[in-house]
């Protein structure tokens, strides 16, 4: 297979930005733009693979750095499926810079726009690479912000619109209010939802474990699917703890990244492990997740909140994964839909079913005026 592929020449990137004159938040985070790093992986043979890299909290610049200094020359030359070797090459790095997380979401980048290059020189989608037997997965519709004068009946209406668009499943944001502001908020979602459509929280980290637990045992009439990231993502004690006592399921957490991090969000208990391919280590990395949540017999959702490029990198990683329960699907956070000609895929009973197109399915021009000068 490797033979009839061109080796990478160069790697460089490009910025889009999103600006709101309404601006919205969740528990932690108050903003008016998003900002997305998307990563070309160029090849010999002028084939060009997308990615990206998670970028919020901070300066997109340093990620760009990253990705254009420190880990493309350690893959130029390489062929693009030599994913466990590339992979490795890229995160060992970590080891000694201390760079963290910042340096898996660079590698992400990389890594997904091999995976894209790889798919469109063999005329393969990416799903298909990763030996995926179904071409879809199932979706829910992400959003359900706080913003000002927002009430539980505007949230209600808007959750109850995406439902309408054909989604079976939507999450809202909860531990931006007080613990019977957030409850009444539930309510009135699931009211106007109705009993048989999937509804889930994302407290953002936001309770302690105290708070979690009330606020679970608060909602637990409302059928909730999972609670996601309940308290703080190091505080894996008493992460256990909810995961121990809550009487609805628990699912975290998308800022995870590296085995070790996925190992101690299981041993913790989560029933619902959370990954983002942008982030853990790009479509290599998300396989990697997911086969250790399978080893241990949790499910796994795909969290995708930020472009086109990010949400499909996920849902095929989510294919391929026979126990991925679902992939994220942001009604507000739609970056670079607007660049692409026709979207590799499609919400069908409730389902992201994605197309046959090679690749990720995305084409994109590096020269496109979407992109920062």
């Amino acid at each position: 297979m490797t033979a009839t592929l061109s080796p990478i020449r160069r790697v460089f990137t490009r910025t889009a930005v999103r600006r709101s004159d309404r601006p919205q938040w969740n528990p932690r985070t108050r903003w008016s733009e998003k900002r997305v790093v998307i990563a070309f992986v160029e090849l010999e043979d002028g084939t060009l693979g997308v990615g990206e890299a998670y970028c919020d909290g901070g300066t997109a610049q340093s990620v760009i750095d990253l990705i254009e200094r420190d880990l493309a020359p350690l893959v130029v030359g390489q062929l693009p499926l030599a994913a466990r070797h590339r992979w490795n090459t890229m995160i060992d790095t970590a080891i000694v810079s201390a760079k963290g997380g910042a340096c898996f979401a660079a590698a992400s980048a990389i890594d997904i726009g091999c995976w894209d290059a790889a798919g469109h020189q063999l005329g393969q989608p990416v799903h298909r690479l990763l030996g995926a037997g179904r071409d879809r997965v199932f979706a829910y519709a992400s959003a359900g912000l706080y913003g000002t004068g927002k009430t539980p009946g505007d949230l209600a209406s808007e959750m109850a619109g995406y439902v309408a668009q054909g989604l079976r499943a939507v999450k809202i944001k909860v531990g931006g209010a007080t613990i019977a502001e957030d409850a009444d908020r539930v309510r009135a979602v699931r009211e106007a939802i109705g009993p048989d459509v999937r509804l889930m929280v994302d407290a953002l980290y936001a309770y302690s474990p105290a708070d979690a637990l009330r606020f679970a045992r608060a909602v637990e009439r409302f059928d909730i699917h999972f609670l996601e990231a309940p308290v703080h993502p190091d505080d894996t004690r008493g992460l256990a703890r909810v995961c121990s006592t809550s009487p609805i399921a628990v699912a975290g957490n998308e800022f995870a990244y590296g085995d070790e991090s996925f190992l101690r969000l299981v041993e913790a208990g989560v029933d619902v492990v959370h990954a983002d391919a942008i982030l853990c280590g790009g479509i290599t990395g998300a396989m990697r997740v997911a086969d250790l949540a399978q080893a241990h017999h949790r499910a796994i959702s795909f969290h995708a909140a930020s472009s086109a490029v990010c949400l499909a990198a996920n849902a095929h990683v989510a294919a391929a994964a026979p126990h991925a329960e679902s992939v994220e699907y942001h009604m507000i956070h739609q970056l670079l839909f607007e660049a692409i000609s026709e979207p590799p895929w499609t919400i069908e009973e409730g389902h992201l079913v994605l197309s046959a197109r090679p690749g990720l399915g995305i084409a994109l021009d590096p020269a496109h005026p979407v992109f920062e000068p």
